[in-house]
This record gives C-alpha cells, sequence and structure tokens, in this order.
C-alpha cells in the first residue's frame, strides 16, 4: 500500500511539473501569432500586430512611446516581441538596437523606486534614408500598432 501511494504521488508530483512547463506565458497588449512570420525578425516570438497607428507621434515621442508592458519580468521579451512584429514601409525585414534609456517618469509598482524608464530603439532598413527612433514603455500596456511609415508581420 506505501509503495502504491509512493508511485501515485511521485507520478502527480511529475506530472504537476510537467504541466507547468507547459503553460503559455502571459501576453500584454496584443496576442501572439502561432509562429514567427516568414519576414519577421528571428529570436523571440512576434506579438501579432494588425493595425498601423494614424498618429504621426505614436513611438516616436517620449510623450507617446508604445505601451508594451511586462515590467521587470516581461517587458524586456514585450519589447523584443513588438519590433520582431515591424517590417519598413514595403515590407523590408527591420533592424533594430537598443541606443539608451531615458525620461524617467513615475509608477504605482515596479521598476527601481517606483520610477520607469522609456527604452530608445534605432530602427533601420535596407534603402532607408535615415534610421527612425522608437520610445518603447514597458511598465504600461495598451493597444500595440505600426508606427506612421512601418508596417508590421501580421
Amino acid at each position: 500500500m506505501k509503495k502504491a501511494t509512493v508511485l501515485v504521488l511521485g507520478a502527480l508530483s511529475m506530472w504537476s511539473c510537467e504541466t507547468s512547463r507547459l503553460k503559455t506565458p502571459p501576453t500584454y497588449g496584443g496576442t501572439v501569432s502561432e509562429g514567427l512570420h516568414e519576414k519577421g525578425a528571428s529570436g523571440v516570438l512576434p506579438f501579432l500586430v494588425q493595425e498601423i497607428s494614424t498618429d504621426a507621434t505614436y513611438g516616436f515621442t517620449e510623450t507617446n512611446p508604445v505601451r508594451v508592458g511586462g515590467g521587470l519580468e516581461a517587458g524586456a521579451r514585450n519589447q523584443q516581441r513588438y519590433l520582431n512584429a515591424l517590417l519598413g514601409p514595403k515590407g523590408q525585414t527591420i533592424e533594430y538596437q537598443r541606443e539608451a534609456s531615458c525620461c524617467a517618469f513615475k509608477i504605482e509598482q515596479g521598476g527601481v523606486l517606483n520610477e520607469g524608464q522609456l527604452d530608445v530603439y534605432t530602427i533601420t532598413w535596407k534603402g532607408q534614408k535615415e534610421p527612425v527612433k522608437l520610445y518603447l514603455n514597458m511598465y504600461e500596456e495598451g493597444q500595440l500598432a505600426a508606427p506612421v511609415g512601418l508596417t508590421a508581420a501580421r
């Protein structure tokens, strides 16, 4: 009887560990696509971005950053997911590089001493005249769209 109980408990503990690894991490501000888009960047699976913003300041200014959410736990991954979903104006693959953090602001929880900062990325693509800078906020969630002049790997 003891052996049967130990075997059942052992099987249950292995099953519970296995199922916890299979859970999909939460998404912030969008839906994760089923896989990498053929033209999307590799690495982290991109968000599914289906809209193009009509606001010319969206993502291009510190006062209107792209709000990818995730905080300290998932914020960096969410930034990559968002950037991996973007394409150039004619569907070109983009390259991005994090330039700096800037523009401190107060947040309710998280960050360092309840203060967050925006991350600034330089975006380039083949045939582009000048790189563009995008401001991303990983501390707040929002509706995701491609900034004016870019498209998305839908």
